[in-house]
C-alpha cells in the first residue's frame, strides 16, 4: 500500500503526505522530507501531529478538523509547523478526506509571505498613525483659526454696514475682497473640521423639516454677486411646489453653496448656471447645471475623492466635493456628476438626491369657503399639507391624531372666539409650541396687537400672496 501511494506523491511539487485517521503519517513525497529537514521521506513515516505541528495548533488536528471535513470538500489553514531541527516555519496547509479513513495533506512554506504581510501590516499601522496625527494637527490648527476668522468676518461685515462711518470707495473695495477671502478660509476650516468629525463618526446631524427649494434659492442669492462679477446668468428653475427633506439645514446649505460655488468658479464669463429641484418618486433631486469648461472623462471617476483636483487647477483644497458627497450620503442621499451636461457638448451637471418627506401640516380655522379655498391652494403650493377646521369648537380634539406645524385662523371670526382658540392651543401641551397666524383684512387695534404679541400670535394681512406665504411657512 505504501509503495502504491509513494509513487504518485512524488509527482507533486509541493510537500504532500497521507495520514491515517489519527493524522499519523503513512507516506510522503521527497519534497516533504526536504521541507521538514530530514534526509529521507521514510523518516517522516509514523510521525503524529506532535511531530510536525506546533503545540498551539495541535488541538485543531483532531475533532475540529475531522468535523469540518465532514461538511467541506477540503480545509485550508495557515499554521506554524516544526522541522526536525526545532526551527519553525509558517505553512499553508490543505487537508482532504480521501474517503477510506485517511487524509491527504498539501503543505506550502509561506514564511516569506507571512513575514511580508506582517511588515506590510506594521507599515500600514504606522502610516495610519501618521495620518491620524496629521489630521489631528490640522484639526487643532483649524480650531485655532476659526475664532479669529469669525471675529474678522464680523468686523469686516460691520465696517461694510457703516458701523465705522462712511468709507471711501477704495476702502469698500478692499473690504469686500477681504470678506470674500475670509469666507473662503472659513469654508476650508469648516471642511477640515467636518472631515475630521466624519472620520471619527462624531458628526451630529440636527435634523428638521427643510424646504429644499427655499434653501436652494437662498444659496443662489448668496452667490449672485460672484456670478454678476463674471456676467453669468445664475438662477433657479421654477418649481410647481415646495419639497421637503429631513436634514440638518446648515449641512445641506453647505452642500448647495458648494455645488453652486463650483459651477460659478468653473464657468466662463457670460456663462449660464441653472439650479433646479425635482420630485422623483420618493426622493427629491437637486441639480446644478452649467455650460462651463466641463470635466475630462478620465477625471470623472475621481470626482468626490478627498484632495483630488482636476488637471492643473491649483485653487481650493480638493475637499469641497468630497465633503458634499459625504454629507449627502450621511443624509441617506446620493451624489452623481456627468460631463458634458445632458443634451449638450459641454458643461457639467451635478445631481444630489434625498429621501422626500411630507411637508408641514397647516390647519385652516374658518367656516368661509371664500377664505378656505384660496388659502388651501396657496398653502399646498408651498408644499404643505392642509387640514380644515370649520367648526372651531374643540381644537385639541380635532388634532388628536396629528401634530400641525401651523394654525392659520380667519381673523374675521369674532374676537372672543379667536382669543378662546388661541388660549386652547397654548393651553394644550402637545400644541403649545405650534405657530399661530391670524389673517385679517380689517385694522387691528394696538391693544389687540399687544395681546397677540403676548400670546406669540403672528398677524398677517388677508388676502396673502404666495411669496409672502412661502416666506412665512419656510422662514
Amino acid at each position: 500500500m505504501t509503495m502504491n501511494r509513494t509513487v504518485p506523491l512524488d509527482a507533486f511539487y509541493e510537500a504532500v503526505f497521507v495520514t491515517d485517521a489519527d493524522f499519523v503519517i503513512l507516506c510522503c513525497n521527497a519534497r516533504t522530507a526536504e521541507l521538514f529537514g530530514v534526509s529521507d521521506s521514510s523518516q517522516m513515516v509514523g510521525s503524529g501531529p506532535e511531530g510536525y505541528v506546533e503545540q498551539d495548533k495541535l488541538a485543531f488536528f483532531g475533532y475540529p478538523l475531522i468535523d469540518r471535513l465532514t461538511r467541506e470538500a477540503f480545509v485550508l489553514t495557515v499554521c506554524n509547523m516544526r522541522r526536525r531541527d526545532g526551527t519553525v516555519f509558517s505553512a499553508e496547509t490543505a487537508v482532504h478526506a480521501l474517503g477510506d479513513g485517511t487524509y491527504l495533506f498539501t503543505v506550502r512554506d509561506v514564511t516569506r509571505r507571512t513575514e511580508a504581510l506582517h511588515r506590510l501590516e506594521t507599515a500600514n499601522e504606522r502610516l495610519m498613525a501618521q495620518d491620524r496625527e496629521r489630521i489631528e494637527f490640522v484639526s487643532n490648527v483649524s480650531h485655532e483659526l476659526r475664532t479669529p476668522l469669525t471675529s474678522m468676518s464680523y468686523a469686516v461685515s460691520n465696517m461694510l454696514r457703516g458701523l465705522c462711518g462712511e468709507l471711501p470707495a477704495k476702502a469698500v473695495a478692499y473690504l469686500e475682497r477681504l470678506q470674500v477671502d475670509v469666507r473662503r478660509l472659513m469654508t476650508t476650516v469648516n471642511d477640515i473640521l467636518d472631515l475630521r468629525q466624519i472620520e471619527n463618526g462624531t458628526l451630529t446631524l440636527r435634523r428638521e423639516n427643510v424646504p429644499v427649494g427655499s434653501l436652494l434659492r437662498e444659496s443662489v442669492a448668496a452667490l449672485s454677486i460672484q456670478a454678476e462679477a463674471k456676467h453669468q446668468r445664475l438662477g433657479v428653475a421654477p418649481a410647481t411646489k415646495e419639497l421637503y427633506i429631513s436634514a440638518d439645514r446648515h449641512k445641506i446649505e453647505r452642500v448647495f453653496f458648494n455645488l453652486i460655488s463650483n459651477a460659478v468658479k468653473y464657468t466662463q464669463d457670460g456663462g449660464t448656471i441653472v439650479a433646479e429641484v425635482a420630485e422623483e418618486g420618493d426622493r427629491v433631486a437637486v441639480r446644478v447645471r452649467d455650460n462651463g469648461i466641463g470635466i475630462p472623462p478620465e477625471s470623472l471617476p475621481k470626482i468626490g475623492r478627498r484632495y483630488f483636483r482636476v488637471g492643473d487647477q491649483v485653487a481650493g483644497t480638493g475637499l469641497g466635493l468630497a465633503i458634499v458627497r459625504e454629507l449627502v450620503e450621511l443624509h441617506g442621499g446620493t451624489f452623481s456628476i456627468v460631463s458634458p451636461a445632458p443634451d449638450s457638448d459641454r458643461g457639467t451637471c451635478v445631481t444630489v438626491t434625498f429621501p422626500r418627506i411630507e411637508g408641514p401640516l397647516c390647519v385652516i380655522v374658518s367656516g368661509d369657503d371664500d377664505f378656505i379655498a384660496p388659502l388651501r391652494a396657496t398653502v399646498e403650493g408651498c408644499g404643505c399639507g392642509v387640514m380644515e377646521d370649520r367648526d372651531a369648537m374643540d381644537i385639541a380634539a380635532e388634532c388628536a391624531n396629528v401634530t400641525p406645524s401651523w394654525f392659520l385662523i380667519d381673523g374675521r371670526l369674532p374676537e372672543s372666539l379667536v382669543s378662546d382658540l388661541v388660549c386652547e392651543i397654548r393651553g394644550t401641551p402637545r400644541l403649545a409650541r405650534t405657530s399661530v397666524v391670524v389673517l385679517t383684512d380689517e385694522p387691528v387695534s394696538p391693544s389687540r396687537q399687544a395681546e397677540y404679541g403676548r400670546m406669540h400670535v403672528a398677524l398677517r394681512r388677508w388676502p396673502i400672496d404666495a411669496a409672502t406665504m412661502r416666506v412665512l411657512l419656510n422662514g
